[in-house]
């Protein structure tokens, strides 16, 4: 069995507050993953597509990608299983597929993958390993077997205003997936397959700043004083809170996430605090669209930032 590349695969490894930031969507995850069946009735399937097997996967509609690619590290943590991560631009990105497929045949594993659109060489080699089953075409050179039901698919799409027809084709069971939306907007979200179960809404950023402040506490334990990480953290939470706010107003497609924040706090011992303060500032504010009418709710922010 061959091995998956070293840079397809993902550190699972989070600090708790991380965890504990995305405790809705994970408590709405896990009620999802006890309904999906261990396998499905191949008769059952559509006759012209072949059975579909069972394999759970998730839809994340997320602008700034971030918090796809958590979801996808923290079930690998909860299932002590390997993470990987697929480009569906990286010219082995169809191999490393039907090798992780392969490896599923000894047990569980994740799989995220970032949308480029439904179609594309792994979306359309995924939907041919589920309808043979995880087999590969007969007469290939390097044939594989694996359990499709252990393979857990987390789609993240960041740019979820680009309807999708559905990630994958639709299942033989009443659950074949689930769709969780950090979208603003109802409308952005893809048609969903059926059978597609959809997740409760998850807290917008606004209405869990005590987790923010603890997953950034969390995160950037052992940088710089005591004091140096508490006066960033309290001042980039509100940073964040009134950039969300602010430009949100305007812009009902806008999107941030808190990884802005840990970038620039993981540089406290380098630049100081008012250094690292000062280049999220700037990096916050580059976050507000570029348009002739957007010089104004420019001024507004950078005033709101310096206040």
């Amino acid at each position: 069995m061959d091995s998956v590349p070293g840079h397809c695969t993902v550190e699972t490894v989070l600090p708790p507050a991380v965890a504990e930031y995305f405790a809705p969507e994970r408590e709405t995850l896990e009620a999802y993953l006890e309904l999906v069946p261990a396998s499905v009735d191949p008769t059952a399937g559509d006759p012209s597509l072949g059975p579909v097997h069972a394999l759970p996967w998730l839809y994340v509609a997320d602008m700034t990608g971030w918090r796809g690619l958590t979801l996808a590290r923290l079930l690998a943590a909860e299932r002590d299983c390997p993470c990987y991560r697929l480009s569906p631009l990286a010219r082995d990105s169809v191999d490393t597929l039907w090798t992780v497929l392969d490896r599923c045949s000894d047990g569980p594993a994740v799989l995220h993958m970032e949308l480029r659109g439904d179609t594309g060489p792994v979306p359309g080699t995924l939907r041919e390993a589920l309808w043979r089953g995880g087999d590969r075409a007969s007469g290939s050179d390097d044939a594989v077997s694996g359990d499709p039901t252990n393979l857990h698919v987390v789609f993240t799409d960041t740019r979820p205003s680009n309807r999708l027809t559905s990630p994958l084709p639709d299942a033989t069971a009443p659950v074949s997936g689930a769709a969780l939306s950090y979208a603003p907007r109802e409308s952005m979200t893809p048609e969903h397959p059926h059978g597609t179960t959809t997740l409760a809404a998850p807290p917008a950023l606004s209405e869990r700043t005590d987790r923010l402040d603890e997953l950034l506490s969390a995160a950037l334990d052992g940088v710089g004083t005591d004091s140096e990480r508490a006066t960033f953290v309290d001042s980039a939470v509100e940073a964040l809170v009134i950039t969300h706010s602010t430009i949100g107003k305007q812009d009902l497609l806008f999107d941030v996430s808190p990884r802005i924040a840990l970038k620039h706090g993981h540089r406290i011992e380098r630049l100081g605090v008012d250094g690292a303060l000062s280049a999220l500032r700037d990096d916050l504010l580059a976050q507000v669209p570029q348009s002739p009418t957007t010089g104004e709710l420019r001024r507004t922010l950078a005033a709101l930032l310096d206040g």
